[in-house]
């Protein structure tokens, strides 16, 4: 057998006697030659000689083998004869031998055929096994394999770190947390692996971070932790070697300590935690982070004094940062001692002078105590003495706290107009953009100023804060804030206009959806500046315009942008899609066809063309188009999926159901596992209450790869409701229905009432009349906001006309069976 239990010291000694057995028989001919060539010299008178030494008797072997039946071994016999076994493992171990030859050549196929060969003759050689895992996770790249040969090299030995290790990682890189945990688990559940084994350390510690993270189980997380600081703890027992203990504890024992801490703390093991810290701090008693959570830790558990005593060691080293003094002022607080805080405070700042986040605790403690005065003069002598960027973010954190608005919005405009300051108050902007009150306060605060004459601030600077500040997320406005943006941009523009300052009074109207008044706007930019008038321009105006009803003066405009002959090809196709809008599809078309010949091999612009013609219902036309996509792209078998499936809506849209679901069979039976086929011929089979059972099974495969797919979730609810399952069709569809708002929000997604519409059906079958009708109203404005209107509009509406007259209890689009 290959491995530890067969002693290679052995084969190399025997190697070592025949060399020196051969060489000694060299030296012996070479001495006789150079005694053949010497020249003769006379012999030296003879000695009397000694008398022989009696002959020594022979021993006799027959004694050593005294048994009845033993003989003396014969010459060249050997006393035990090899067995098949035995010479299967001596060629396992040549073979062996050879593959790692192969390997240093980076021969690595080759050397794996080998071992191949050697783990036939040698199936339980740890050695062998442990080879190939590693070969097949590595260059090989045969994942299968490398579990395979893995998982026998561990249950062998289970104390194989290394192999344990390496397993680990593979599984951790393809994010199957699972199978993570179970290789961690068969490893412990190993009766060959010993109580306190490194491997049994090392799989605890694994399953530790698997479960603090990936997984995201405190609890779990803290039993396996609660195993490993045990073991570490218990050196005698252990046996750990330096490089087991590094694989563990890292470079820096400290912050694994400071890890596992956290992880008690999560999981509320408060004593553990204590532990953990205290044993982190034995390795590096300046840790800036272990001081405070241990003395938080001990607050909690009632150890105020023990707390006091460390925060006071941890000052006295002067931290730069505010986190160790403001605990100072809790601990004391919780022993009763609030009395010392300012002294102690005053203490510190008057010891570590330099120290300005210590002097920003000392300054809102005077304010929080009532000594104003004292305060400001701090903040003020601070800022004029030491302008750096920690001391405009110190100053800024404090304002933020206090929501002084307009001290607050002076200090911003000074950092950013500094080298750095505008990353060191970063955070700070961030803060005021996620409180509502305080933005708005901060906006208002800064027209105020900037209309002042004098200004108050600096224009740049504040218009660069004020704007992070009112859209910090572009893809999320905030319509209060908003307004107040607009007020500002309409100010600057007053004062100083040009093209940019004009486009953002643009956006923010478009965003505010004041169509009109963006439309008036960018009239207004036109003629002021004619150098201007360019198509993309053109064609915004064109679709405010339309957005503000005015759709003769939209179609007058977009024909002036196609007319210029706009270059983009995106925007040759807003102009396009923009005059179906419009009602102009016969002048929509052509643009698409012009698009498609300038770039014939884009099959972009002919699915949607397709999708156009299919929008405006010009089904016909549709078919024919994506029939002949599928007759040149037949061999493209990702492309004909998607005309297949394009095809089918046509067809449903035509009423021609069995049409529509040939074409969605014909995918799936190309790419069975498809998520996108198998949820739109899931719902089809439901929309009509046909095999359900089978339409519930696609679309939750549909959902298991994309389980926050809303056009799935609406599926799977859909099916449900058509099963009778009407509680458990209410979940899905809620959820598909916020995730669309989302989506839509961020201009991910068009607006779509069939959502909204299957709640209300749902609701109303459980008798929830008034539910029913919030969601009816729902689906109603998202079909009159869609382009063109959703044909279900009516029906819609029919619904609602029903439920307020109160006569009768309508009924759902489409009821539990078609």
């Amino acid at each position: 057998m290959v491995g530890p239990n067969r002693s290679s010291a052995a084969f190399r000694a025997g190697w070592t006697a025949i060399v020196l057995s051969g060489g000694a028989l060299v030296a012996g001919a070479t001495a006789g030659r150079a005694r053949a060539q010497a020249p003769v010299e006379p012999a030296p008178a003879p000695k009397a000689e000694a008398p022989p030494a009696p002959a020594q008797p022979k021993p006799d072997l027959g004694e050593l083998f005294d048994r009845p039946g033993t003989e003396p071994p014969r010459p060249f016999v050997p006393l035990n004869a090899q067995s098949v076994e035995d010479r299967k493992r001596v060629e396992a171990v040549r073979l062996y031998s050879a593959a790692r030859a192969l390997e240093d050549r980076r021969a690595y196929a080759d050397a794996v055929d080998v071992l191949q060969q050697a783990f036939k003759l040698d199936p339980d050689s740890v050695a062998i096994a442990r080879r190939l895992s590693r070969l097949y996770v590595g260059p090989l790249a045969r994942p299968d394999l490398a579990v395979e040969f893995g998982k026998r090299a561990l249950a062998a030995d289970p104390s194989d770190t290394e192999t344990l290790e390496r397993l680990f990682q593979f599984h951790l890189q393809r994010n199957e947390l699972k199978e993570c945990e179970s290789l961690l688990q068969e490893v412990l559940a190993n009766p060959k692996l010993e109580p306190h084994a490194p491997g049994r350390i090392v799989a605890w510690f694994e399953l530790g971070r698997l479960y603090s993270t990936g997984l995201n189980d405190p609890e779990k997380a803290a039993d396996a932790y609660a195993k490993v600081v045990a073991e570490l703890d218990d050196k005698e027992s252990n046996k750990l070697k330096p490089a087991e203990i590094a694989r563990i504890l890292g470079n820096e024992p400290a912050v694994a300590y400071l890890g596992f801490g956290l992880v008690f703390l999560a999981a509320k093991r408060d004593d553990l935690a204590v532990k953990a810290f205290e044993r982190g701090l034995v390795y590096d008693e300046t840790n800036p982070q272990i001081p405070l959570l241990l003395a938080e830790t001990y607050l909690k558990s009632n150890q105020g004094d023990r707390a006091l005593a460390l925060v006071d060691r941890f000052v006295k080293r002067q931290p730069q940062g505010i986190e160790a003094y403001e605990l100072l002022a809790r601990v004391l607080k919780a022993l009763n001692r609030e009395d010392q805080i300012t002294p102690r405070l005053e203490e510190a700042a008057q010891r570590d002078s330099k120290n300005v986040p210590l002097q920003y605790v000392l300054a809102d403690r005077y304010r929080e105590t009532g000594q104003v005065e004292k305060a400001e003069a701090l903040y003020k002598t601070l800022l004029a003495s030491q302008p750096t960027p920690q001391t405009y973010r110190a100053l800024a954190a404090s304002l933020v706290k206090r929501k002084k608005a307009g001290d607050l919005l002076k200090v911003l405009c000074e950092a950013v107009a500094r080298p750095q300051g505008a990353e060191a108050v970063g955070g700070q902007l961030q803060a005021i953009a996620s409180d509502d009150a305080l933005a708005e306060e901060m906006l208002d605060e800064g027209f105020k100023q900037l209309a002042a004459d004098p200004p108050g601030l600096p224009q740049a600077a504040a218009f660069r804060i004020l704007g992070l500040i009112a859209l910090p997320d572009r893809r999320d406005p905030k319509p209060a804030r908003l307004e107040r943006l607009l007020k500002l941009q309409r100010l600057l523009l007053d004062k100083s206009p040009n093209p940019t300052l004009y486009l953002e009074v643009i956006d923010t109207e478009q965003r505010l959806t004041h169509y009109a008044e963006a439309a008036a706007m960018l009239e207004k930019m036109l003629a002021e500046y004619p150098g201007e008038r360019k198509p993309r321009f053109l064609a915004f105006l064109a679709s405010f315009y339309h957005k503000a009803g005015r759709d003769d003066k939209a179609l007058e405009n977009v024909r002036e942008a196609i007319k210029l002959g706009p270059n983009e090809a995106e925007e040759r196709r807003q102009a396009a899609d923009l005059l179906a809008e419009l009602g102009r599809v016969d002048e929509a078309v052509p643009i698409y066809e012009k698009l498609i010949k300038d770039e014939p091999g884009n099959p972009t612009y002919e699915f949607l063309l397709g999708g156009l013609l299919t929008k405006y219902g010009r089904h016909d036309e549709a078919v024919k188009h994506f029939r002949e996509m599928l007759t040149r792209n037949a061999g493209n078998l990702e492309l004909a999926k998607l005309i297949h499936s394009n095809l089918s809506i046509v067809y449903v849209n035509q009423g021609d159901y069995a049409k529509g679901e040939a074409e969605l069979e014909a995918a799936l039976e190309r790419f069975p596992e498809d998520p996108g086929v198998n949820n739109d011929l899931g719902y089809l089979y439901a929309d009509q209450g046909k095999n359900l059972d089978k339409a519930e099974a696609m679309i939750r495969k549909a959902l298991k790869e994309d389980p926050d797919n809303y056009a799935y979730l609406d599926s799977l609810g859909w099916a449900l409701f058509k099963q009778g399952k009407l509680k458990e069709a209410v979940e899905p569809l809620q959820k598909a229905v916020e995730l669309h708002r989302e989506a839509e929000k961020r201009g991910l997604a068009s607006p779509d009432a069939t959502l909204p519409d299957h709640l209300g059906d749902v609701f109303l079958q459980l008798q929830e009349v008034e539910k029913a009708r919030t969601w009816w109203r729902e689906a109603e404005q998202a079909a009159a906001r869609s382009e063109p209107h959703d044909k279900r509009l009516d029906e819609i509406r029919k619904k609602l006309t029903s439920l307020d007259a109160l006569e009768k209890a309508p009924k759902a689009s489409t009821g539990l069976n078609p």
